[in-house]
């Protein structure tokens, strides 16, 4: 059994990029997704007009998701991409990352922003049952990224039946605090250490770590696992690149 999965944070269509805004390199983003071949994708910062773009994009996809600013369609999503095949989304919730994790629109702890995780429950056609959770974690609230970590591994365990794949921009390299409390709860890094940096900010940024991640859960062995640096006619598709792995039960 495997299952190809992979996480990509888009960048947010608001953000003042000029050349590289949104609607420029839209095409090339939907096409960096599309070379992943994955049959799973987290992606993170998605706008309401970038998930309309994206369904358009990926009509035969299911994609879900919720907007962190109300639990519905307002701010950005933690959106789950699941491709057409023996894979189908058997349910799916927003938990926001907070001690408040069922009120839209919470804080946690030290954190800047209002940060969520998509929890998406697979059912694949031989009656194998698999979890996804696709998060963002704050940029600055320290407290915040180590507690959010805790949080998500609470939430998995709690469904031991099903063979959990955590997806997302932790905004921590690995050795961090918030990936040495994954580690410590058994969770494994899928991508190898000389992978290499994943946020670049179109170009600009050099020496950096990765902060985009795929932890796997009980069960899952690790077949093949990179950062993809490919630019779509030349186009950088996001500040971050995408990391995707293959996986095996």
């Amino acid at each position: 059994m495997r299952l190809r999965v992979a996480t990509f944070n888009i960048r947010n269509s608001s953000a003042p990029d000029g050349d590289d805004s949104w609607v420029l390199r839209r095409a090339a983003t939907a096409a960096a997704i599309e070379a992943l071949e994955a049959d799973v994708v987290g992606l993170q910062e998605v706008l309401p007009d970038q998930l309309e773009y994206l369904r358009e994009r990926f009509a035969q996809y299911g994609i879900v998701g919720a907007g962190r600013d109300d639990g519905v369609h307002a701010g950005e999503h933690s959106v789950v991409m699941v491709r057409p095949g023996d894979w189908r989304v058997e349910s799916h919730e927003t938990r926001w990352l907070s001690a408040a994790p069922t009120t839209p629109g919470s804080v946690g702890w030290d954190a800047d922003l209002t940060r969520i995780a998509t929890l998406v429950r697979l059912h694949h056609a031989d009656g194998t049952l698999a979890g996804i959770a696709n998060t963002h974690y704050d940029h600055l609230g320290e407290i915040a990224r180590v507690e959010s970590s805790k949080l998500l591994d609470q939430w998995m365990a709690a469904e031991p039946e099903r063979h959990w794949v955590l997806l997302g921009d932790l905004n921590a390299g690995p050795g961090s605090a918030p990936l040495r409390a994954l580690l410590d709860a058994g969770w494994l890094d899928a991508v190898p250490a000389e992978a290499g940096a994943t946020f670049h900010d179109f170009g600009r940024a050099t020496d950096q770590e990765r902060i985009d991640h795929i932890l796997i859960g009980k069960g899952w062995r690790v077949v093949d696992a990179e950062v993809s640096h490919y630019r779509p006619d030349g186009r950088l598709p996001s500040d971050h690149w995408p990391v995707v792995a293959t996986l095996e039960l």
